[in-house]
């Protein structure tokens, strides 16, 4: 029994689809190359904005795009709420934190955890 689909499947004789079926594909084809109306308000859209505002209003879009993506969402009331809660930290606290955030990274650093490096 062959196995390799690639020989089945040219060792297998085709048919010629009917006519019927390729003039109404090349409808199809034909009906969706003409401009869609979406395309025409959008055009009737932007024709409506005087061209001298036009790349400037795009500017500001694009601006305000940009600072959509990336300013961070806001905090949570109820996140401060609980943050505002919390008592402040001693000195003692801080520094035990640095102490244990420079261990924890020397740790990390260290020749013994790190992987071969890659050739360039």
């Amino acid at each position: 029994m062959n196995t390799d689909i690639e020989t089945t499947l040219r060792a297998q004789r085709w048919r010629d689809p009917p006519p019927a079926f390729l003039e109404r594909v090349l409808g199809e084809a034909l009906k969706s190359a003409v401009t869609p109306v979406r395309n025409s308000r959008l055009r009737a859209l932007l024709s409506s904005i005087p061209r001298s505002l036009r790349l400037p209003l795009a500017a500001c879009w694009l601006l305000a795009f940009f600072f959509r993506i990336a300013t961070p969402q806001a905090i949570p009331q109820s996140t401060l709420s609980s943050y505002a809660k919390l008592p402040p930290m001693t000195p003692a606290q801080l520094l035990a934190n640095r102490s244990q955030i420079e261990r924890l990274a020397n740790e990390l650093l260290h020749p013994q955890h790190q992987g071969p490096i890659p050739p360039l």
